[in-house]
């Protein structure tokens, strides 16, 4: 599975693999348009500068997903998501990806005054914990004017709903907002599984999936930052159990 490079160069770092992994080296770079903090990283040639990409896996416990078939209210335009909410359980591989979630929010805390830093939260399911990555469907044309506009998949927005909204000019798709869709699949028993682009309505609770993310800050009420985990790639690795109930509990 490749991450598809949505900024320029990105630096894709396995969460689980991070005891080694240099958090002081991170470098927390102001975007101005739109206006938000990203985590970068130097390269091993410390020459360049990538943007740090993370990948981890867990199961699906909660999702709102494409394709979106009705028109959404045009006052929640800019609030519109693609989001995946994920659990790993009581295993220990997500507990050091949780651990490693903690230490970037900690690198972003060390650059803002004391307090302007919103806590890192987590969600519940059945007594685990939960991490939820989203992306949003529009970018603001205020806050980036001289974007470029992308033309919605139609596995997204097969209605071409999402498209009309954006025709009120204030808000734009872009290749920000974009969420890749891969699923590992065999395609004989000589071949090692490969990764095949999906339709993201194949994807169902209880499905063990991996994410590729970027990590922000970005500015909310009260001159507050608040970290994000943004959605970049959602890949399908086992719905061996997708048919087994699982209630959702608050």
């Amino acid at each position: 599975m490749n991450f598809k490079d949505v900024r320029g160069l990105v630096e894709l770092v396995p969460i689980t693999n991070t005891d080694n992994f240099q958090f002081d080296k991170l470098k927390p770079i102001l975007n101005e348009k739109p206006t938000y903090w990203r985590l970068t990283v130097l390269t091993s040639e410390s020459t360049q500068i990538k943007e740090l990409v993370l990948s981890m896996q867990g199961v699906i416990v909660n999702k709102d997903l494409p394709p979106i078939l009705i028109k959404p209210n045009e006052q929640h335009q800019p609030f519109i998501r693609q989001s995946v909410q994920l659990t790993g359980f009581d295993s220990k591989e997500f507990q050091t990806c949780i651990n490693a979630l903690q230490k970037l929010h900690q690198t972003f805390s060390r650059q803002v005054p004391e307090g302007d830093m919103e806590p890192l939260t987590l969600g519940q399911f059945c007594q685990f914990d939960t991490v939820e990555f989203a992306t949003r469907y529009f970018t603001s044309q205020r806050d980036n004017p001289n974007g470029t506009e992308m033309p919605f998949d139609q596995s997204t927005d097969p209605n071409g709903v999402l498209a009309r909204l954006a025709n009120n000019k204030k808000y734009f798709h872009s290749e920000d907002n974009k969420v890749l869709y891969y699923a590992l699949k065999h395609v004989n028993d000589e071949s090692p599984p490969r990764f095949f682009d999906v339709d993201p309505a194949q994807f169902r609770v209880g499905d063990i999936v991996e994410v590729q993310i970027t990590i922000a800050a970005v500015l909310i009420k009260n001159n507050k930052l608040k970290m994000i985990s943004q959605l970049r790639c959602l890949a399908l690795l086992d719905g061996t159990f997708t048919d087994v109930s699982i209630p959702y509990q608050d």
